[in-house]
């Protein structure tokens, strides 16, 4: 997802008073539970989006929700963004964080398609691979696609790697199709 500089701004900003405040681990932490909440919880995203729920109920119901489980300085920045009517760049601050941590501790993100569900020790065997490819540790994002009949697509940036049975039989149709020889 393409991040506004408006977004950008605010997860630098969270970025440097984690690591003022000596907490950055703490808020990595934070942030994907952010991110999983407003993934997982359609009652959340919309209390976030809503411009008729107002921004006192909003503040209310982060502390209520949210106070035990983050850091005071990751309550601090959501307050901060319900305040500046920003709320609804959560998920771009999020997304935007994520990158400059990632930039930081050299990771890239690998979005992997696959026909089945993946064990541990695949997604490690996928995950050692792409290491071995990029030159760079590398966070998977694993989701399935039956459509893909078999295997995998694989996306690292903007390098498609398309190991799937669906293409693999594409592929064959069109050497079908202009005469060409099948090895």
């Amino acid at each position: 997802m393409s991040q506004s500089p408006v977004a950008r701004r605010y997860a630098s900003a969270l970025l440097q008073q984690a690591d003022a405040d000596g907490v950055t681990d703490r808020v990595d932490a934070d942030v994907d539970l952010l991110r999983q909440a407003i993934a997982d919880s359609r009652d959340f995203a919309l209390l976030l989006g809503s411009p008729v729920v107002s921004r006192e109920r909003k503040l209310a119901a982060l502390r209520a929700l949210l106070e035990s489980r983050v850091q005071p300085v990751t309550l601090r920045f959501l307050g901060l963004m319900v305040d500046k009517r920003r709320e609804g760049l959560f998920g771009e601050v999020i997304d935007a964080y994520r990158a400059l941590r990632d930039a930081r501790l050299g990771l890239v993100q690998a979005h992997v398609r696959t026909a089945r569900a993946l064990d541990a020790a695949d997604e490690r065997a996928v995950a050692d691979r792409l290491s071995r490819l990029t030159g760079r540790k590398v966070r998977l994002d694993v989701t399935l696609d039956p459509s893909l009949l078999g295997g995998m697509v694989v996306r690292v940036g903007d390098t498609v790697y398309d190991g799937s049975v669906a293409n693999r039989l594409a592929s064959l149709r069109e050497r079908l199709m202009h005469g060409q020889a099948i090895n």
